[in-house]
């Protein structure tokens, strides 16, 4: 049987994001982004913008700017309602 790290309904990946911009850790995550995106690198800045929570990672393809719900997945941890793997 498979089993994954899901966050609750409802919840947040704001303190594994968090987590991993104070201790510099890289980050691998899947966002939508007009289709499931997969994007792997170090978080720069976490910040609010109208009303919503930001994250600035910087991968491979440069700095790229995602909005925190728009994460299906940070290092392995899933939402509970992404049911693509």
């Amino acid at each position: 049987m498979d089993t994954r790290q899901t966050l609750p309904p409802k919840g947040s990946f704001q303190g594994i994001l968090e987590e991993l911009f104070r201790n510099k850790q890289e980050a691998g995550i899947l966002y939508e982004d007009n289709g499931v995106t997969r994007a792997n690198g170090l978080i720069t800045s976490l910040y609010e913008k109208d009303g919503k929570q930001w994250m600035q990672l910087d991968a491979k393809e440069g700095k790229i700017d995602i909005s925190i719900d728009k994460l299906y997945a940070v290092n392995g941890t899933f939402t509970s309602d992404y049911s693509e793997c």
